[in-house]
């Protein structure tokens, strides 16, 4: 029974090591001139992923999304402009995909003796179980408003995973939007 107790033990906390923090990967373009840009606007149409996408319209996880995206730009100095050209647009889209993964418990009985007093017996079994959970990763692009061309691609893969409360998820996209936005600009 410690065994079994063990097992389940370990498999949850790989399970929520893996879910608790987002993989933050990002690209940009090293001919940008990223010290120039002062001012930003969202792009007007947000950009739609095909393919492996469930649930890409939820209205309250786009505006956290967004709302943590401008705070974390403005806090870095960047000014929100509707009224004039920005230096760069920004866009966002979440991707979901279904995830995947086993577990497998071994159960056992056994009898017996002292191993000089006679044989032994044993039967054991592996119980396996399929479980499965929506994965939310955050893309965000940044485009250079003068050029039109892609300057800037960050993903937190992970970061809309497990949100059981709106206050869960306004506290992990905060905190995951930020992650990802500390890799721009760019340090040269």
């Amino acid at each position: 029974m410690r065994i079994l107790t063990m097992t389940l033990a370990s498999v949850a906390l790989v399970f929520l090591t893996a879910c608790g923090r987002a993989e933050i990967k990002y690209d940009f373009d090293s001919r940008a001139n990223f010290a120039a840009y002062k001012t930003f606007d969202w792009m007007s149409a947000p950009k739609r992923v095909k393919g492996n996408v469930a649930n890409s319209d939820n209205p309250l996880m786009d505006r956290r999304v967004k709302a943590a995206i401008e705070k974390d730009l403005v806090s870095k100095g960047f000014r929100l402009e509707n009224n004039s050209d920005p230096d760069f647009l920004i866009t966002y889209y979440p991707i979901y995909k279904e995830r995947r993964y086993r577990t497998a418990t071994r159960i056992g009985m056994g009898w017996g003796y002292r191993p000089w007093w006679g044989p032994r017996m044993g039967v054991s079994t592996v119980v396996s179980q399929n479980h499965s959970y929506t994965e939310g990763t955050i893309v965000v692009e940044i485009v250079d408003f003068r050029t039109n061309q892609l300057v800037w691609h960050g993903a937190a893969v992970g970061a809309m995973t497990g949100n059981e409360t709106g206050e869960e998820a306004e506290a992990l996209v905060s905190s995951e939007v930020a992650r990802l936005l500390a890799g721009f600009p760019p340090r040269r």
